[in-house]
């Protein structure tokens, strides 16, 4: 009797460790997607370079905002724009899919919804592909 305590519990011990094993194992490994692993990332380029302007309408809200100085290598990649107010707080954002481009791409963005541009402290960039 002791015997077949000692094995049941030495099953329940390792159990857990099976389970864990298990879950593991069905995690995608993938360049596109996050899962476990590691891979390398590459920029498309500097976006060091990057210009945006943006345009009010008359009751101060802003309607869209043009980026310019995209690097090339960038094209085929979704830039995301994001205006931010006073503490880095996200007013609103927009993303685009960067076509074919010359030696620098361009990007208008427009659904902002409604953001004053009195608020707008500034603008965050990403670029995923």
């Amino acid at each position: 009797m002791k015997l077949l305590a000692n094995i049941l519990g030495l099953a329940l011990a390792a159990a857990p460790t099976f389970v864990a094993c298990g879950a593991a194992a069905s995690l995608a490994l993938g360049s596109k997607s996050l899962s476990a692993g590691s891979a390398a990332v590459t920029p498309c380029g500097g976006l060091t370079s990057l210009s945006a302007t943006w345009h009010v309408d008359n009751a101060g809200n802003v309607t869209h905002v043009n980026v310019g100085g995209i690097p090339a290598a960038c094209s085929g990649e979704t830039l995301s724009v994001t205006l931010v107010g006073s503490g880095n707080a996200s007013l609103g954002s927009a993303t685009a899919t960067l076509g074919g481009c010359g030696a620098t791409c361009s990007a208008t963005f427009s659904s902002f919804g409604t953001v004053s541009a009195a608020n707008v402290a500034g603008y965050s960039f990403g670029v995923a592909g």
